[in-house]
């Protein structure tokens, strides 16, 4: 891994920046994760609170793939910070966070409450931050394996769906067949 500090490309002078020259070109270079983790896990107050929470635990509401939109919109993060040259350990985490959310959050309202605490865009938006924001950050290309890592999050955040709501239907139907006293 490189040691070398984030260098923007673009700078006129040619010199290197100053701190808050840096600072600001990381923002810059971050923003569209800061967009889509604002809008999954903050976008909505309630009144008179400090609480937030996005359409991530909305969409989880949803039946059949909810969940999984909202993962999907969330992996912007990840291939934002696969961009950037993220270690894959740290790659690992975020996804590992975007698992937990997807698959308790495909428990009906169980999983939305754990959502709405759990904010995992939010907090794969600061372990890429962090990143960037580090000394010995790097903006090498990532490569093929984050879109690999991607697209390995999203097939398993589908199938714990599916595998949830096939759970659910059976002990529903169970429960049902326990009252009637009949098999379906």
């Amino acid at each position: 891994m490189a040691t070398k500090p984030p260098s923007p490309q673009g700078n006129p002078s040619g010199g290197d920046l100053s701190a808050a020259e840096l600072r600001e070109a990381l923002v810059k270079k971050a923003r569209t994760s800061r967009k889509v983790s604002w809008l999954l896990d903050e976008c909505i107050r309630i009144p008179g609170t400090n609480l937030r929470f996005g359409i991530d635990p909305l969409l989880g509401l949803f039946p059949y793939g909810g969940e999984t939109v909202a993962t999907i919109i969330g992996t912007l993060i990840l291939g934002e910070a696969g961009k950037k040259g993220m270690p894959v350990k740290t790659l690992v985490r975020m996804g590992g966070n975007m698992l937990c959310n997807a698959g308790i959050g495909a428990i009906p309202v169980v999983g939305d409450l754990f959502s709405f605490w759990f904010k995992s865009n939010s907090r794969n938006y600061r372990l890429l931050n962090a990143y960037l924001e580090s000394e010995d950050g790097s903006e090498e290309p990532g490569g093929w394996w984050p879109v690999l890592l991607i697209v390995g999050t999203v097939l398993a955040v589908l199938v714990l769906n599916l595998l949830s709501w096939f759970l659910f239907f059976t002990l529903l139907m169970k429960g049902f067949e326990a009252i009637s006293g009949t098999t379906l």
